[in-house]
């Protein structure tokens, strides 16, 4: 009976001791995901601005893009819907 106590206490240890392990890779994994997250954004917001200034910049230049990029897409669309 004192085996099988020991055995489970043994057992138990090692459950623990993987919990413990698997919280702090969570744990981890989360800030790398925030820290990831933050930096996503600062990049989208600073190109989101490049492109404001390039628009205000170009308008002409702006609506050719915006004009080819319609074409284009139309284009694909109507191919995919066949």
């Amino acid at each position: 009976m004192n085996m099988m106590l020991d055995k489970l206490d043994q057992a138990e240890k090692v459950i623990q001791d993987k919990i413990s392990a698997i919280e702090g890779t969570y744990s981890e994994a989360i800030e790398n995901l925030k820290r990831e997250k933050n930096r996503v954004e600062k990049e989208i917001r600073r190109e989101t601005r490049n492109a404001r200034r390039y628009v205000r910049s170009n308008p002409e230049k702006s609506i050719g893009y915006t004009f080819l990029g319609g074409i284009v897409l139309g284009f694909l669309i109507s191919r995919t819907m066949r």
